[in-house]
């Protein structure tokens, strides 16, 4: 029986403890087994503990199972994958089954924890299937260096580099991350360690908080297979709102650029090109995973593809998984053998651009509504006779702005492919019931290609005359390993000590060759040939960057009577990216307490849980790699010397942080809630700021800064037994990061420019905060009213150092509510933010090229209204304030939003295939709508997960609603 629910767990698995005999539970949870006196019963079902039952003199033997998730005494995976009791943790964590992930399933799994993790923010960027997304926990907290959270896989950190994301306003591409190649499938169980307390054993690594990931395995019994199927469909949920009722001034056969012109008084059939460009996307899964095993050995074996058609043409995404996994239980258990292997590989074409650049939506978006955009469509390219070849065909002249859409798709077309293998193996030798030894080796080998052909005719300056090659190739190779011995004993039933000291490494080595014939030409037009490259044909950037860590730690818990527990850690890194400092070698510890009131104070049996707990740690940051002796390096065939100063004086990061709570449980674990407050403090930031002139440099680094995270956490859920079948469990989470630049070196005079283009700069201020955005904006006066320079102008300041807003929201906040009825389920999530601002610079661009529905609004009411009862001619107005380096705070919106971010409704048919052979199927949604914004772009979508440039829409892919079918059949 499922003891919460008051269920019979149909399909509860019922073995012989060291056989493969067994069977499962029917309908009513009834079973039978033939079992001697001496047998001991194992039960267990899926998300529920194992129990263990003697048989004896039984006939009958009844028993209860208890949620995973809800157990008091539940056991959870901490940092270094060590195994610690929920109830003596000195820090808060937050556990994430599975399920979450497969529920409503994205192309990256980690879309898929947005709203359900207090204090997590996921920010995908608007580049489509297989594009990275920013993982964050408790806010930005370096300047220059990594901002993003450690993702560790069964016990062992995922190397997780980034091909290319863009960091200007041009171009960039999105070469995706590592984590969008894991399999959803393989997945048991997340724990997301918050704090740099929780996850101060990993050490530098770890500064920014932990993600742990927990991979299914085999288990004893008989073989089961279970296979799901996913498909998704996928529509704009927002786009540009552009006008259909002015056109472009047409001379001869040409149009002009923009669409200032004149009331269209017949067809527009330029009107509905977005519905023509853009198709309705889909992504179909499919998933198989095989299990099973004895006592002593067990066996996981997985393959899952994925195949995602974007919502732009020829955009396409595929990848395959297959991982296998096997455990030995050796020697009367005193050794345990764990192996796995996962291969994966991927490929897709015309991944989405952003910015100006390179970017069909340009194109897409200013082509007037008076144009035949079909036309356009049909006949990309027509032959030049001139050349010999086929050129480009637009609406009007070619500039560094816009391309038809269609000849960037065809004829500047990318292609990507990523093949990765990881291996791990783990062996745990058990020296005696309190004491053991482990070791883990890891290696984790990816090789990424990326190649582009830009055909001749494309415009200037993306492409010389003769067309562009951009080929690319980036490998890279991580070796972890660690051994640790482990002690774990309770003396007289009082003193409860866990320990543990060990070593680790780890050594991580990226080769990067990039070939371009950029401003060199082709020889040979449209040959995409190393050997067509005027000049030189081996005109190669190449970069070889490798960085060890080699590290020891230690780690004590001790606990008094289960009522309270205190932890120490400390951790000793050596990190090759401080070799020529005094400082290649530093520490770190931590220290934590916890107590269990309702241990110590008689309480009644409504109380599960209560319990305060505090924590303090100081953890490094590490830093890129040759800064503090800069090497000379290879660009497009030619050696570049280096141009930085070394920095002998180099410190790590410390990142100085406390936070204290507290966990209640009541009601037989129906209602749960956890509340922490923290604040961080990092410092030493390293900074890179110009160099003397008599120095020979061009600049230098300095350790400067203290940037200060602080908040709170909070989460609550209570399952509500409605009747005998019908129950709905409801969980609540929020948080709340205020960031605050403390203080900044004088040496960094006004401030450090993270970032800028169009006209925005990403800088930090002491006093400031991190994601504060500055630029020009319009001059009013103090009623509010627009003032107007000689010439009739709206003015906009002079200075482009105006403060305009931050992108950062404070306030986060996710709801889920799952109910079920008999064998329906359903199950609904809204998120949402409170605060911040966004920047829609493609509104901006579009504006100033009078393609908006705003600027029809505006020429058919007489003009913009800037008061006083004043109007201003359109174009006037728009041209003037709206585009490149123009008045930006007019497109600067509140980031405020809430929207029902996933659905799932489902039936489950029981025993449809046999015995315990369920088939589930739901239909389930993401993003589906909406409930409040104010900004005409999503909020929640980023351009780039470079340290600037988040929060900012500028020609992004529109974000988008997803709907579709999940089937799971168990055999």
């Amino acid at each position: 029986m499922d003891k919460e629910a008051n269920l019979p767990l149909i399909g509860a698995n019922v073995l012989i403890k060291g056989t493969a005999v067994g069977t499962v539970a029917d309908l009513d949870g009834k079973y039978s087994l033939d079992a001697n006196a001496n047998d001991i019963l194992q039960f267990s079902y899926l998300g529920m503990q194992t129990k263990e039952e003697l048989v004896g003199n039984r006939t009958v033997i009844n028993v209860d199972l208890f949620s995973d998730s809800q157990k008091i005494d539940e056991v959870v995976v901490t940092a270094m994958g060590l195994e610690r009791k929920s109830k003596s943790l000195t820090y808060t964590t937050q556990q994430v089954g599975g399920g979450e992930l497969t529920r409503a399933k994205d192309p990256n799994m980690m879309n898929a924890l947005q709203g359900k993790v207090a204090g997590l923010v996921i920010t995908p960027n608007s580049t489509g299937a297989g594009g990275s997304s920013n993982i964050l926990l408790r806010g930005n907290k370096s300047a220059w260096g990594n901002n993003q959270a450690l993702v560790v896989v069964d016990g062992v950190p995922m190397s997780n580099p980034q091909t290319s994301q863009l960091a200007q306003e041009y171009a960039g591409r999105d070469g995706g991350d590592a984590l969008s190649n894991l399999n959803p499938d393989d997945i048991a169980s997340m724990n997301v360690l918050k704090g740099a307390s929780a996850a101060a054993l990993y050490g530098s690594m770890a500064a920014n908080g932990v993600i742990m990931i927990t991979t299914k395995k085999g288990r004893e019994g008989a073989t089961r297979v279970e296979f799901s199927s996913n498909t998704m469909l996928e529509n704009i949920l927002n786009a540009p709102e552009l006008q259909g009722t002015y056109g472009a001034i047409k001379t001869g056969d040409q149009l002009s650029k923009n669409s200032w012109g004149e009331k269209i008084t017949g067809n527009a059939p330029g009107k509905d090109r977005l519905s023509e460009f853009f198709r309705t996307g889909a992504t179909f899964t499919n998933s198989v995973t095989v299990n099973g095993g004895t006592e002593k050995t067990q066996g996981f074996l997985s393959y899952a593809n994925t195949s995602s058609l974007g919502i732009v043409p020829t955009n396409d995404f595929y990848r395959h998984n297959i991982s296998a996994r096997e455990s030995f239980n050796l020697f009367n258990n005193r050794l345990k053998v764990d192996a796995s292997l996962s291969y994966i590989t991927q490929s897709g074409t015309n991944r989405q651009h952003g910015g100006s650049y390179y970017n069909p939506l340009t194109g897409l978006y200013i082509f007037p509504a008076n144009g035949d955009f079909h036309y356009y469509k049909q006949n990309y390219e027509v032959f030049n006779p001139g050349r010999n070849l086929y050129a480009q065909n637009w609406y009007t002249s070619l500039d560094d702005f816009a391309a038809n859409p269609y000849w960037v798709l065809n004829r500047m077309k990318t292609t990507e492919g990523r093949e990765r293998f990881i291996g791990s193996a783990t062996a745990n030798l058990k020296i005696t019931d309190y004491l053991n030894i482990q070791g883990r080796l890891n290696v984790d080998d990816a090789k990424d290609k990326y190649d582009q052909k830009i055909y001749a005719t494309t415009n200037e300056p993306w492409s010389p005359s003769n067309g562009r090659y951009v080929l690319e190739n980036l490998a890279s190779r991580q070796f972890y390993g660690d051994i640790m011995v482990n002690f774990s004993k309770t003396f007289n039933a009082i003193w409860e000590v866990n320990a543990s000291i060990g070593s680790s490494f780890m050594d991580t080595e990226i080769v990067r060759t990039a070939l371009d014939s950029d401003k060199l030409n082709l020889d040979q037009p449209n040959m995409f040939t190393p050997e067509n490259i005027k000049g030189n044909g081996h005109n190669k950037t190449d970069n070889h960057p490798r960085k060890s860590l080699n590290s020891v730690f230690g780690t004590a818990q001790l606990g008094f009577k289960g009522m309270v527990y205190i932890d120490i850690t400390g951790r000793n890194d050596w990190s090759s990216a401080l070799a020529f400092t005094n400082n290649v070698s530093y520490f770190y510890p931590s220290v934590g307490l916890t107590g269990l009131l309702n241990e110590i104070i008689p309480m009644s049996d409504f109380v599960n849980l209560l319990k305060v707990r505090g924590s303090y740690s100081i953890v490094g940051n590490d830093v890129p790699a040759y800064i503090t002796h800069p090497m000379y390096s290879m660009t497009r065939g030619n050696l570049s010397p280096n141009t930085k100063a070394p920095f002998l004086e180099m410190k790590p990061e410390k990142m100085h942080s406390m936070e204290f709570g507290f966990d209640v449980t009541l009601n037989e674990s129906r209602f749960n809630m956890d509340f922490t407050y923290y604040k961080t403090n990092n410092k030493n930031q390293y900074f890179e700021i110009a160099s003397p002139l008599a120095s020979g440099y061009e600049s230098y680094y300095i350790n400067a800064g203290d940037l200060q995270n602080s908040g709170f956490e909070a989460s609550a859920s209570y399952r509500f037994d409605l009747t005998e079948q019908l129950s709905w469990r409801t969980d609540f989470n929020s948080s709340y990061n205020d960031n605050k630049i403390v203080k900044l070196d004088s040496r960094l005079g006004d401030g450090v420019d993270l970032g800028s283009g169009s006209g925005l700069h990403f800088k930090l201020k002491e006093g400031g905060s991190y994601g504060d955005v500055y630029g020009r904006a319009l001059v009013r006066d103090e009623n509010g009213n627009v003032e107007i320079t000689e010439e009739g102008n709206p003015r906009l300041t002079d200075s482009d150092q105006n403060y305009l807003g931050n992108v950062n929201s404070k306030w986060q906040l996710g709801w889920g509510n799952n109910f079920t009825y008999k064998d329906f389920s359903l199950y609904l999530l809204f998120d949402g933010k409170v605060g911040g601002t966004t920047f829609n610079l493609t509104q901006s661009y579009l504006d100033a090229f009078g393609v908006t529905q705003v600027t029809a609004d505006a020429r058919d009411q007489g003009g913009v209204d800037i008061g006083n009862g004043k109007k201003m001619d359109a174009q006037r107005y728009y041209e003037t304030t709206a585009g490149k380096e123009k008045a930006l705070g007019e497109y600067a919106y509140s980031a405020t939003n809430f929207r029902l971010r996933e659905v799932s409704f489902g039936y489950t048919f029981r025993n449809l295939l046999g015995v315990s052979k369920n088939l589930d199927v739901s239909l389930v949604g993401r993003n589906l709508f909406f409930i409040y914004k104010d900004a005409p772009n999503d909020p929640d979508v980023s351009l780039s997960t470079h340290n600037a440039w988040h929060g900012v829409d500028l020609f992004g892919l529109p974000s988008t609603r997803l709907y579709g079918i999940n089937l799971k059949a168990t055999f």
